[in-house]
């Protein structure tokens, strides 16, 4: 790079206008020309040379000026896994039309964040009002059919809780076209599966346990309402509490599957879709 200085010099008379690039070279000169034609023609002229002065220092020398100064938390990466059948959650909420939402409203919203990953850089923060009935659901673009997977099927997920120790229902939803357009739930307590703890902890649960049998809320009536779940219109994952069973709940959880196969249950038989350990 080499600095570059520029003199002009306007005659006594306007009419001369002078532009030098160093003292010993004369670029050009205007003689007896009109004098704003002339001043426009020495402001080109001086942008062309500042110009020509940075091309020696190149574009990359910009662009690469602040990389010293940002360093990218390196990802962990996924484990290559074909036989997963829907991803609720990994890195992101689900492409192409997929959502979040909290109940009730005033609940913290859930979001991503990269201050702990098990798997990827992202996980989701999920906060839920402990003194209320309180949840968090994640929800897939369209839906998918499990019912060719209902017999060996699994949901996976990691989860990490802040406290450890916290009591919490894992729900699976559908998309509520078999029961007027009202989400049927099926239920699991965590305490029935495992404890959360503040370590990263894997659950692999089989779908049967979830039963046949889903719920949902009919706030007109004040009831709960018992409808067959359906299998073939999977909606997504929701993780709720009960009123007053923690003294307050924040986990973070990541890379929430669906899964073709798992490992065998080796917990009671007949579980029940609603446990309530």
């Amino acid at each position: 790079m080499f600095s570059l200085f520029l003199l002009c010099e306007i005659s006594e008379d306007s009419k001369s206008i002078y532009i030098v690039a160093n003292p010993n070279l004369e670029i050009c000169t205007y003689m007896n020309g009109n004098f704003k034609k002339a001043v426009w023609k020495c402001a080109l002229a001086a942008l062309f040379l500042a110009s020509s002065s940075f091309a020696g220092y190149g574009f990359s020398d910009y662009r690469d000026r602040d990389q010293s100064r940002f360093v990218m938390k390196p990802a962990k990466p996924f484990r290559p896994d074909k036989d997963v059948v829907s991803v609720v959650m990994r890195e992101a909420i689900p492409r192409g039309g997929g959502y979040t939402y909290q109940y009730p409203r005033e609940n913290p919203e859930p979001v991503l964040t990269d201050k702990y990953a098990m798997e990827g850089a992202l996980s989701m923060e999920i906060e839920l009002i402990a003194s209320d009935y309180s949840g968090v659901a994640i929800c897939i673009a369209g839906s998918v059919d499990l019912t060719p997977y209902l017999e060996e099927g699994v949901l996976e997920f990691w989860i990490k809780g802040e406290k450890g120790g916290e009591n919490a229902l894992f729900v699976l939803v559908d998309d509520g076209v078999k029961s007027g357009g009202e989400s049927l739930q099926v239920k699991l307590r965590s305490k029935s599966l495992g404890e959360i703890t503040t370590e990263w902890k894997h659950f692999s649960i089989p779908l049967k346990l979830f039963g046949m049998t889903g719920v949902y809320w009919d706030a007109k009536n004040t009831r709960e309402v018992m409808l067959p779940f359906s299998w073939a219109n999977f909606k997504g994952f929701r993780l709720e509490v009960r009123k007053d069973e923690n003294e307050s709940f924040k986990v973070w959880m990541d890379d929430i599957v669906i899964k073709k196969h798992g490992k065998p249950y080796d917990g009671p038989a007949h579980y029940p879709f609603r446990n309530e350990i």
